[in-house]
């Protein structure tokens, strides 16, 4: 907005920035997409007047067509922003038919023209007046000077002498109120000059890096259930493909000379996987050792590779031998990067309790691991359930970071260089926001550009009709996920994509009626064999809550976490996977006593579904890639089929005799049934009879009572973008 004022403007604990664009509570950033904060910043300039849509609408949208319904969505997330419970509260008011008016007081502060004015009381001192007639007392002592001195002057020093001695005392202070002001201003900030798009393929892989080896940007592009490696020149255009050995690649990092990358062969997730070493030019791929790590990083000199597996951080040379290990996180370790002077790994922690995400540091010895924090302890107060992926600047000037709340995205950096008696260094700085979801940033090589993956995640719920041998909209094609249904087959469960909330309804749709609320983020829901109850996985957590709706009941200790539920026949226990044991094991939840008890010979699996006759139980096994049944008589695993399943689109058909299942990291992503009687494997679909051309990847997520498969669609909506950075 050209207009827009240059002073800070404040109501409330609010406080709007408009040259930064920021929104601060109490001091406190809150994320807020550019189109609502440019909303927020119009209806401040006319507070107390009714600022109408159309006149709204050509402020936000000059040259495009949107529906008045946009509008009305960005003014709901200004009131989600601000605390907002309704539409009648405090800060804005719809009129209806006409537009909205903003009716808190609005306060401008002061701007940085200020005049410096000199009070005498018992003691001189500096006070800083700027034009608004706010005024700042800095306390600067004029020393050598008190008040009382100075009368004690006329009897021993004529007028004139005393006049040019107050002159002194005048020049004297407005000299430390200049000192002052220029020791204590705002550092100047890093900000956007500039967003382009890079590619409009809409198939780069959403939670992959993008880098840059100083003239391509490289990324990994989806096809299917694979991956390869891409690229398109910095400056953007059409996506090349780039010949490598290594199959369905995920990248990790680039060296300091851009002559080599580290990858890794996608297998199923959360799983370690071989560490490759591939050049960026020509030249064959290779092993790492016998190394398997989650994610990694190179040291600034290129000979030392940093990798973690699980919660464990390793350093290990680039030939891979005798790697050692420096450090154990809370958590799962990730996004791995180095500091540019080779001083501290920066990486995040996903706590395998909760599934939040926190920036951790550490020194490459193991040494002082810890939480980061800016600028004092308290500086990332609030902080620590969203933050991730953080990178370093080329320079090591500037640390960058990701954050996720209340379904906004957003950018921040942090100068890691302190200037003295300067305020306003080392808090982080907002840079971008967005609805959409972006993965890692990188720092261009000049330092001089931030490059993401953008994805927009637009779901489709379909059924897979196998008589027409095609996938056709269920439940009109909501963004539905984890689908379960009731033993009579009247009712569905489901998550919706949109809120990540637990809702229910007829098969027919009607009825729907939400369960769960935000933060409650909801997988996996399964039905008890009353149709009453339904037990879910909430943020890492199991849960019940009853049919009708009412408060979700949690079912282990606090410090216990598991998930992907399923229920037993009689309706007395639920198997799931144990994520606060060792290995990631099944096991049974006695609803009546709440004890646990771990199925043997069960560490890597995943998605256990119990078979409706109750005498089997399906799982996963991720260590040896298999579909594996659990005979609850005999207390046994035996194999059913061979091949990585997807653990949560495993599902038994209604009559117990067939296990549906989905290779999803293969390239056509094929769904199989399995005949428990004899071990007889049937495809049943494959990407190959999805028609669409928009369709990036999909997934089996249910099973109708007919025994049709269902299926999420991802629609291609995935581009590689980049901020253009003016820093100071």
């Amino acid at each position: 907005m050209d207009n827009a004022p240059k002073h800070l403007l404040e109501f409330g604990p609010f406080r709007v920035d408009p040259e930064q664009r920021l929104l601060l509570r109490d001091q406190q950033p809150v994320a807020l997409p550019p189109k609502a904060f440019e909303l927020l910043l119009a209806l401040l300039q006319r507070s107390g007047e009714v600022v109408l849509k159309d006149d709204l609408m050509k402020l936000l949208w000059p040259d495009t067509f949107v529906e008045e319904s946009n509008l009305g969505q960005h003014v709901f997330l200004i009131r989600k922003a601000l605390g907002e419970k309704a539409q009648g509260s405090s800060y804005i008011v719809t009129v209806p038919g006409r537009g909205y008016r903003f009716a808190h007081r609005v306060t401008a502060l002061p701007s940085e023209e200020e005049e410096i004015v000199v009070e005498s009381h018992s003691r001189s001192r500096v006070v800083i007046e700027d034009r608004v007639g706010g005024r700042v007392d800095h306390g600067a002592e004029l020393a050598g000077f008190p008040e009382q001195a100075l009368k004690a002057l006329p009897g021993r020093i004529s007028g004139w002498q005393r006049g040019k001695v107050a002159a002194l005392v005048l020049i004297g202070a407005m000299t430390s109120a200049v000192a002052v002001w220029f020791f204590a201003r705002p550092a100047p900030m890093p900000r956007v000059v500039r967003t382009v798009q890079l590619t409009y393929s809409g198939r780069v892989e959403p939670f992959g890096p993008a880098f840059t080896d100083g003239s391509r940007v490289l990324f990994a592009e989806r096809l299917g259930g694979t991956q390869s490696l891409a690229q398109v020149a910095e400056q953007g255009g059409e996506p090349a493909l780039v010949v490598t050995s290594v199959p369905s690649i995920e990248l990790y990092d680039i060296d300091r000379h851009h002559s080599r990358m580290l990858a890794a062969s996608q297998g199923t997730t959360d799983t370690p996987y071989p560490l490759w070493i591939v050049p960026t030019s020509t030249g064959s791929a290779r092993r790492v050792g016998d190394i398997l790590a989650r994610y990694a990083a190179w040291s600034p000199d290129g000979q030392q590779i940093a990798y973690s597996a699980a919660g464990d951080l390793f350093i290990v040379g680039d030939d891979g031998l005798q790697p050692h290990k420096v450090f154990t996180a809370p958590g799962v370790i990730g996004f791995l990067r180095w500091s540019p002077g080779g001083e501290h790994l920066s990486f995040t922690v996903r706590s395998s309790s909760t599934g939040t995400t926190s920036l951790w540091e550490v020194a490459p010895d193991g040494r002082d691991g810890h939480q980061l924090s800016f600028a004092g302890k308290d500086s990332f107060k609030g902080w620590g359930a969203g933050e991730c992926c953080g990178d370093w600047s080329p320079d090591g000037r500037y640390f960058l970071f990701r954050s996720s709340r209340d379904g906004v995205a957003s950018l921040w950096i942090v100068p890691r260089q302190k200037r003295w008696l300067q305020r306003g260094v080392n808090h982080p700085v907002q840079l971008y926001t967005t609805p959409d979801r972006i993965n890692e940033p990188r720092f261009s090589t000049d330092g001089r550009k931030i490059l993401f993956v953008d994805y927009q995640e637009k779901r489709e719920l379909v059924r897979y009709d196998s008589a027409r041998k095609l996938f056709v909209p269920y439940l009109g094609g909501i963004p539905a996920r984890h689908i379960s249904f009731s033993r009579d087959g009247l009712w569905v469960a489901y998550k919706n994509q949109l809120d990540g909330c637990l809702w229910r309804s007829r098969v027919d749709g009607t009825q729907a009626l939400q369960l769960t609320f935000p933060p409650l983020d909801v997988y996996h829901s399964t039905w008890s064999p009353d149709g009453k109850t339904i037990a879910f996985e909430g943020s890492g957590r199991l849960y019940t809550i009853p049919f009708d709706g009412g408060t979700p009941e949690r079912l282990l200790p606090e410090e216990a976490a598991g998930g992907q539920p399923s229920w037993s026949a009689d309706g007395k226990t639920l198997v799931f996977t144990s994520w606060s044991s060792p290995h990631d094991p099944i096991a049974l939840l006695d609803l009546t006593t709440r004890q646990v008890q771990v199925l043997p010979a069960s560490e890597y699996f995943e998605g256990p579904r119990w078979s409706p006759d109750g005498k089997y139980i399906a799982a996963g096994s991720i260590k040896d890639k298999k579909l594996m049944l659990f005979d609850l008589e005999s207390r046994l695993w035996s194999e059913l089929a061979d091949g990585a399943p997807y653990g949560w689109g495993i599902r038994w058909s209604s009559d117990s005799k067939y296990v549906y299942y989905q290779h999803v990291f293969r390239e056509e992503q094929p769904i199989f049934r399995v005949r428990v009687s004899d071990r007889k494997v049937e495809q049943i679909t494959s990407s190959r009879e999805i028609l669409r051309a928009d369709v990036l990847s999909y997934s089996m997520t249910g099973l109708t009572p007919d025994n049709s498969p269902l299926a999420s669609f991802v629609h291609t909506n995935s581009d590689v973008y980049a901020l253009e950075l003016e820093l100071p």
